[in-house]
């Protein structure tokens, strides 16, 4: 049995729970009778809740979905990365989401809500709920909330407002109201029984929930950012209360990426690798940060390259090395027909798939790898915009912008975080050209805008965390990405932006409740691009989402074939390559 069919549902068989968040690591082995159902101690019902959460949304969904839209995959097979759907996929996802998820969790907080005993552990399954519903909502628009959790038939859609207002309303009510020294779960899957950290997690969840409406509800979202921002001590405080939810190394609950990608080893095509964009960001301002995200090739390319001679800064000489680290574009060698470029002239065509490079193995594909939820970085990168927004704060937007910096660095152990802060792009108030990307569309290169620079670092921080960031994408439009360029056949595209949002599951949802998925679909009327069709598709922007004119590609810049990602990756020198202990012969 693989941990993809643990699950508390009607029936019962076995649960063994981790999780990880700062320095704690509880096991703990769950047996419920599945004759008792109803009978389920909060422990029971809320450790399936979260193992399936973490099987699913840092799973399943980060794998298809958010990693892909975010991009951090490149070129990955299948529809879902390909941008399109399976309907029957959406079904099992839907109710992963109300079944598995929602409806065990609301349990205890049906079953214990009067329960003065219970308090705090029914504000810990509101907290829960609320970060489940905001990946719903954000990831489909409109979806049955009120109606859902009051466990009636054929529940209403509710909008994106009234969800997003009641899940802040819950969070405050948790942060507020939990008792510190009152009751806990005594098998805690996420904090280890720590009250002070789920009140932490909450502020921080409503910071970061409250950014991600600010265009589309801005009274609510500054009512809950700026009070948030007004208690920082109840935010998290450093590395230590990183928010990660941990696999197991034991068969039955390794992680969905050593399951999928190391243990059933897939084809080629479907393994996951680093999106070439994401690399060439790391790539360009010497980010030690890539060592610890990126794999290197097994099959490095040969690099021919122009630097400067030992010693000096004006003999320049051509050498020739080994380079195991690019990363894959997000459609492959695909081109524009238009373009009339020559295909053959790509510097990456030929190479074979497997040669790209994938994502570190010791941290992203092992079997008892972490899916973070929420870090010390990513809070100050928070802080950051919500200083910029007005909502307060005791440091200066660029102070947290390079905390944030700083605590990534730490998070992954590497050093030279001065060097790093202190280049154009980077340092606070400069900007930087960049590298060009493969088709010279698209670069690198920072603006001194400082949301822009805070965007790229809480991008460059976050990966693997899918879903934060193409939610952050779709509000900002600020990331240097480009288009999918070889998308499903199925979305009649030639090229295709990244999705809006994710169909509804019209099967299921078609079948059991078709007059509140359809008056929902009619609520869905603006498309990103009157090109794009509206109601239930992938393309009709949701109202946190930022309007654009999607770029019409065939007729947008100078295309041409650019080598700028395989030039100076250790620098613009011969010492440079020396001290990064590269093989290499002068020409």
């Amino acid at each position: 049995m693989n941990v993809k069919q643990l699950s508390i549902q009607l029936k019962v068989v076995f649960i063994s729970i981790f999780l990880l968040t700062s320095c704690t690591e509880n096991f703990e082995e769950i047996n419920v009778d599945s004759n008792k159902f109803t009978d389920a101690s909060p422990e029971q019902l809320f450790a399936g809740s979260v193992l399936n959460t973490l099987n699913l949304v840092g799973g399943t969904l980060n794998d298809q979905l958010y990693n892909n839209y975010a991009s951090y995959y490149g070129g990955k097979g299948g529809q879902f990365p390909r941008f399109f759907y399976l309907e029957s996929s959406l079904d099992s996802y839907w109710n992963t989401f109300y079944i598995d998820i929602l409806k065990n969790n609301q349990l205890i907080i049906d079953n214990y809500a009067d329960d003065i005993d219970y308090k705090n552990r029914v504000l810990i399954a509101k907290i829960w709920r609320s970060y489940v519903f905001s990946i719903l909502v954000s990831t489909f628009g409109p979806v049955p909330f009120q109606d859902a959790i009051n466990g009636m038939s054929n529940p209403k859609y509710d909008t994106e407002e009234f969800i997003y207002e009641s899940i802040l309303e819950d969070l405050k009510e948790a942060s507020d109201s939990i008792v510190i020294d009152g009751d806990t779960l005594s098998q805690d899957p996420i904090f280890d029984g720590n009250l002070d950290k789920w009140i932490k997690f909450s502020n921080t969840l409503r910071l970061k929930i409250a950014l991600r409406i600010s265009d589309a509800f801005p009274n609510l979202a500054q009512s809950h950012g700026a009070d948030v921002m007004s208690e920082e001590g109840s935010l998290l405080t450093s590395n230590a209360d990183n928010i990660a939810l941990k696999w197991e190394a034991n068969a039955e609950n390794w992680s969905y990426n050593y399951n999928r990608y190391v243990f059933l080893q897939p084809s080629e095509d479907v393994l996951p690798y680093v999106n070439f964009h994401f690399l060439l960001n790391l790539k360009t301002y010497q980010d030690p940060r890539l060592f610890e995200i990126v794999e290197p090739s097994s099959n490095p390319i040969i690099v021919r390259d122009r630097v400067y001679a030992s010693g000096s800064t004006s003999e320049l000489i051509y050498v020739e090395y080994e380079l195991p680290y690019f990363g894959r574009p997000l459609g492959g060698n695909n081109i524009i027909q238009a373009w009339g470029l020559n295909g053959d002239a790509n510097p990456l065509s030929g190479i074979e798939t497997r040669r790209f490079c994938r994502p570190n193995a010791d941290v992203f594909m092992s079997k008892d790898m972490k899916y973070y939820i929420s870090t010390f970085a990513e809070l100050n990168f928070l802080k950051a915009e919500a200083k910029l927004k007005g909502w307060g704060g005791d440091e200066s937007a660029e102070q947290y912008y390079y905390k944030g910096i700083d605590a990534s660095f730490e998070q992954y152990g590497v050093s030279g975080v001065e060097e790093y802060k202190s280049q154009h792009g980077i340092q606070w108030g400069t900007a930087s050209a960049g590298d060009r990307g493969l088709f010279n569309l698209v670069s690198s290169g920072i603006s001194s805008d400082p949301l822009d620079k805070i965007v790229r670092q809480r991008w460059l921080s976050s990966f693997n965390q899918g879903h934060d960031m193409w939610c952050l994408q779709k509000r900002t439009r600020l990331l240097p990405i480009i288009d999918h360029f070889n998308p499903d056949g199925a979305t009649g595209l030639d090229y295709a932006p990244i999705p809006e949002r994710m169909i509804y599951p019209v099967i299921i949802e078609g079948a059991t409740n078709d007059t509140n998925l359809q008056e929902a679909i009619s609520t869905l009327t603006e498309p990103v691009s009157p090109s794009f069709p509206s109601g239930n598709s992938l393309y009709s922007r949701l109202q946190i989402n930022k309007q654009y004119d999607p770029i019409d590609w065939p007729r947008y810049g100078d295309p041409s074939f650019t080598i700028d990602f395989l030039t100076n990756f250790y620098g613009d020198s011969e010492d440079d390559l020396i001290n990064a202990g590269v093989n290499y012969i002068k020409l």
